[in-house]
């Protein structure tokens, strides 16, 4: 019907155009895909977990987050530490930076609760109110722990209470956390490395301070 040569441009021509329409096709399909994988990331940013923080924060209870949010979004959204909680045992054991999970629970102790210091730095939960008849350690027994204090009468700084660091000039309950949290240390040059201690703070303690 057609000439040899015609043949030929029309195999050419519907091959052109099948190409065409493939590639069309092709990218319709992509389009599709990308715009399901980003409603599907969308979702997943919008899914949101159930926590519950209790102890010592304004507003104790169960919260909806966002997926991926951290304890210190879940503290805030419960209107942040109360003033009786235990610093000494926040800044010792608590990660405020750590992922929340779902269904997870966050207890914030308050001081009063027992989580008391020992003469070596570690800490003792008591577990109960102090007056209380099941109380494991009474207020005379803890009254009785050996005291962090030499015969020079300065501070020992591996022994001594968080109380006694933070009374020392320039310290503060910052750095009193830190300096308790790294202990032990054999000499001025750790102590200042693992504390972050400044020179100029060093210079305030060193004369009321030992090792």
């Amino acid at each position: 019907m057609f000439p040899k040569g015609s043949k030929f441009v029309l195999f050419i021509f519907l091959s052109f155009i099948a190409g065409y329409l493939v590639s069309q096709c092709l990218s319709i399909f992509n389009a599709e895909e990308g715009i399901g994988q980003g409603a599907e990331k969308v979702c997943e940013e919008d899914e949101e977990i159930s926590v519950e923080i209790a102890g010592a924060v304004a507003n104790p209870g169960v919260y909806s987050l966002k997926k991926n949010s951290r304890i210190m979004d879940l503290i805030k959204m419960a209107g942040d530490f109360t003033s009786d909680y235990d610093y000494k045992w926040v800044s010792k054991n608590l990660n405020l930076s750590q992922v929340l999970k779902d269904e997870q629970k966050v207890f914030i102790p308050s001081e009063f609760l027992g989580y008391s210091e020992l003469s070596k730095g570690a800490f003792v939960s008591i577990f109960s109110i102090p007056g209380d008849s099941g109380t494991s350690q009474s207020s005379s027994s803890l009254s009785s722990l050996p005291t962090p204090s030499n015969d020079s009468g300065k501070v020992n700084i591996n022994e001594a209470t968080f109380e006694e660091l933070d009374a020392l000039p320039g310290i503060g309950e910052v750095y009193a956390g830190k300096i308790i949290a790294n202990r032990p240390y054999t000499g001025v040059e750790e102590f200042k490395q693992k504390s972050g201690l400044s020179n100029s703070v060093y210079e305030k303690i060193k004369d009321l301070i030992a090792f």
